[in-house]
């Protein structure tokens, strides 16, 4: 008796295919979950040994301790604001609420 092998499209349809289309579209299933990105394009270069540090204003660093003070523990996120400077923003780790503390008059 000789095996048959079905293959599903992206249309949903039912289809016979030969062993080797099955075993193809097998291997392509496994790696359709994954992907591919550059880590290296988001990596920045510390220019001295202690790594890359970043500062807060003092205008950050008040609505920082206030916040702290009102809602709870906190962690901090730097990220990047058009190439002009980086921002702050703050995750209170209690209420799961995100608050941006950027202070742009001190780029």
């Amino acid at each position: 008796m000789k095996s048959m092998y079905f293959h599903i499209d992206k249309s949903g349809k039912i289809k016979q295919v030969s062993k080797l289309k099955h075993i193809y579209y097998k291997v392509i299933d496994k790696f359709k979950k994954w992907k591919f990105i550059n880590s290296r394009k988001y990596l920045i270069i510390p220019n001295n040994k202690a790594g890359v540090v970043f500062r807060l204003s003092d205008k950050e660093h008040e609505s920082a301790e206030e916040i702290y003070k009102t809602k709870g523990t906190i962690s901090y996120e730097f990220y990047p604001c058009g190439g002009i400077g980086w921002g702050v923003k703050l995750h209170v780790l209690d209420t799961g609420e995100i608050i941006d503390i950027t202070d742009i008059d001190s780029w």
